[in-house]
């Protein structure tokens, strides 16, 4: 799955951070340990006209997602 890059400071300004009224930021690390947003077309269709719309500027890879260790 493709998601945006984003640096320590920049995942901080936005975890947990509501963008509508039922929906937040939730960052992830991936594989690599560089932190990712993984948005929807909806997503990304709500966050483009408000503050939170230099995320769609941000570089774009693939996400891999960590093994959860049990």
């Amino acid at each position: 799955m493709i998601g945006y890059e984003l640096t320590q400071a920049e995942k901080d300004s936005i975890q947990f951070k509501a963008y509508t009224s039922s929906q937040e930021f939730s960052c992830a690390l991936d594989i690599n340990d560089i932190w990712y947003i993984v948005l929807s077309n909806q997503d990304k269709k709500i966050i483009e006209n408000t503050q939170y719309d230099w995320i769609l500027n941000l570089p774009q890879s693939e996400f891999i997602q960590k093994p959860i260790n049990i």
